[in-house]
């Protein structure tokens, strides 16, 4: 079973590069938890929301893509992705409570991000 998680890293990570990097676990560390799953699938939404926004991406390993985001971006990508997923309409939906918590963490912890700052929006399968 493939796991796919998507996340705000550190594009300062010693352990990254951009560029030339040896495709085995190149990608950014996380510096907040992993978004909860949207429409069935982690990583579909990611590539929608950067196909259709135009925003470079770069494949960084074998099954990791990082994209370089402001904070109103990261903003963009969560009403993109979560403000059209029916399970995150309904706060009460207790079936889905514990992700409808996580995306309000991620919304509050993205808030609090710097307005100048480049982040990593990472999308990675393994």
């Amino acid at each position: 079973m493939t796991i796919c998680e998507v996340y705000v890293g550190d594009l300062d990570d010693p352990g990254f590069r951009w560029d030339d990097g040896d495709w085995n676990g190149n990608v950014p560390r996380p510096i907040y938890d992993v978004f909860p799953i949207v429409g069935g699938h982690y990583n579909k939404c990611f590539h929608r929301w950067v196909r259709e926004s135009c925003f470079e991406c770069r494949q960084t390993d074998f099954g990791g893509w990082v994209s370089r985001v402001t904070k109103q971006q990261l903003a963009d990508y969560i009403e993109f992705c979560y403000g059209v997923d029916p399970k995150y309409a309904d706060p009460d939906d207790q079936g889905w409570k514990h992700l409808t918590e996580r995306l309000k963490s991620v919304r509050r912890f993205v808030a609090g991000l710097e307005d100048q700052k480049i982040y990593a929006l990472v999308a990675t399968e393994f």
